[in-house]
Order: C-alpha cells, then structure tokens, then sequence
C-alpha cells in the first residue's frame, strides 16, 4: 500500500529489551484527505459508503450490521505499517439526525485492527447504556465492552469535537480524551490485541472526520 500524498514521518526510538537495546520505528501519519485520496490512503471495512470532500472524510451512507459476529458496521482504516503503542487524534462529527430523533447516535474510533473480526473500537454517543458510549473488543466473537460506563456522552449535537485515543500496548491501557476535558472519559486495560491499525467509522450511523493524525510505534 502506498504511502504519497500524505505527511510521514520515521523515527526512531532505542528501548531496553532483556537488558538489550532494541530501535523502535517511531511512526507519525496524516493521511491525505484531498478528493482523489479515498482508495490511496484507507481501507474501507463494512457496508457503509465512504466519501472524501472539503477536507474531511464522511460516512456518507451508514452500514448495516450483519455476519456471524456483532460487530460495527463502517470502517475506514488508515493504510499505514501495524503499531503498538498509539496515539490516534482526530475531529469527529455526527451526522445522524438529531439525538431526539436518534438518541444512540455514534461515531467511533479504531486501534489495534488486525482483522475484521480482531480490533478494539471507542463507541463515542449520545446515549448511555451497556453498548453504547464505552470501549469494546471485537475477538473473533461478538462484540464485548471492556470499560467501566462513562458519564459523558460527546456526540449530544452536530458540532465538531476534537478527540484523543492513547492505546499503551505494554500494559493495555486505552484512554479517550474530548475536547478540553483534561480527564479522560473512558478508561480500559486489556492485552488481547497488543498490535494494529487505527481507523474510524461508525456502528450503523453516518458521521464526518477530518485533521487525522496517527502516532505510534512501528510493530
């Protein structure tokens, strides 16, 4: 897969390993999101329709959920090598109707994708209950939440809110950050997927996404 059009950046990083010393490939992405970019810079999974315009990309039609495992329906991952620790910022908006009309509303967030069927995904809404608005793991099975519920429900508007996902792949920690919260609020451990890529997209709702940035250590 090819990496033009796009800002990238390598470093590298020296980690102490069995009293070695290991190069990490510092990896930092930011896909390009001009109109002809879409088929060059992501890899579409699901039943959704993807568009890119105006600087942004949109879930233009939503997917539909199907298939042996409950699992979200649209998603756009961003081509790029497989990473550990990760770091995933980005601006996210709903465009589903309004949360009178669709209160369990979402958008979501990607890490640790390595396979339709094995990745960690952040249910971002405007509703709070056991499925939606939380962290979840997708491992060849349906879908399960891996966080304590979250009080804060982001997505309550069409408005855009600036997000963070900070995946540590050493301990498991995932966090999620909005806007200027200075807490995150949505917390998980887990070490079942340990390496991935990172993408976005949406359970079966539309939504938008644009100023993608993707940091991390290169696998």
């Amino acid at each position: 897969m090819g990496w033009a059009g796009r800002r990238t950046s390598i470093g590298l990083a020296v980690l102490a390993l069995g009293g070695g010393l290991l190069a990490a490939e510092q990896i930092r992405l930011r896909p390009s999101l001009a109109p002809e970019s879409l088929a060059r810079e992501w890899t579409l999974d699901g039943s959704g329709t993807w568009a890119v315009r105006e600087g942004l990309l949109a879930l233009v039609t939503a997917g539909k959920p199907g298939g042996s495992v409950r699992r979200p329906s649209a998603l756009a991952l961003v081509n790029g090598p497989d990473l550990t620790d990760t770091t995933l910022e980005v601006e996210v908006r709903s465009t589903a109707a309004m949360p009178d009309v669709t209160p369990r509303r979402d958008a979501l967030l990607i890490v640790g994708y390595q396979s339709p069927t094995k990745f960690y995904y952040v249910h971002l809404s405007a509703a709070r209950d056991e499925v939606h608005n939380g962290i979840f793991l997708v491992d060849e099975a349906d879908r399960r939440r891996i966080d304590s519920r979250s009080e804060v429900t982001p997505l309550v508007d069409r408005e855009w809110h600036r997000t963070r996902l900070v995946r540590s792949a050493a301990s498991g920690r995932l966090e999620v950050y909005v806007d200027d919260r200075p807490e995150p609020i949505m917390v998980a451990t887990d070490t079942a997927l340990t390496w991935g890529r990172v993408g976005v997209g949406s359970f079966d709702d539309t939504a938008e996404f644009r100023r993608v940035v993707v940091r991390g250590v290169a696998r």
